[in-house]
């Protein structure tokens, strides 16, 4: 049994991981984790994480824009890091750390996948983020309907 989040719900599924994907470095406090998944039924899952080891001040503009609610210093991780706007020190009790950002997709087919995991430019361009491809290279090598609408492309 698989679980994903999609804001404040949980979708839960039997089924099968096809492929992850992070755009997580070294030295990096936020970042993209993608997981798609094939249920027992044949349904498409993706699911996308806003991950950000940020934290806030009480004072701190952010907290309000965003709700963000407030914890005890002491449950902060070691590699967190303060707002580069408000800058609150670790000698604080409460802080603000920024939420994980959870969305999920259920689809019947393969295409949806693909067109939520693409990105536009400022000119309408379409295009595909390295996570995303990376994501969709590796589903491509266990599900043919994946590979299918990543791999071939028909322009009208």
């Amino acid at each position: 049994m698989h679980e994903v989040k999609d804001g404040s719900r949980t979708l839960q599924f039997s089924g099968k991981l096809l492929a992850e994907s992070s755009s997580w470095r070294p030295g990096t406090y936020r970042w993209i984790e993608f997981n798609l998944y094939k249920t027992d039924n044949g349904s498409y899952i993706l699911s996308r994480i806003g991950v950000s080891l940020i934290f806030h001040g009480a004072a701190c503009p952010l907290v309000k824009r965003y709700a963000l609610t407030e914890m005890p210093i002491s449950a902060l991780l070691d590699d967190a890091l303060p707002c580069e706007e408000c800058r609150p020190t670790r000698s604080v009790a409460i802080i603000f750390p920024e939420k994980h950002r959870h969305w999920a997709q259920v689809s019947e087919e393969p295409t949806p996948v693909l067109e939520a995991l693409y990105k536009y430019d400022q000119s309408g361009a379409r295009y595909l983020t390295n996570v995303a491809q990376r994501l969709l290279e590796d589903a491509s090598v266990t599900d043919r309907g994946i590979e299918s609408v990543y791999r071939i492309e028909l322009i009208p």
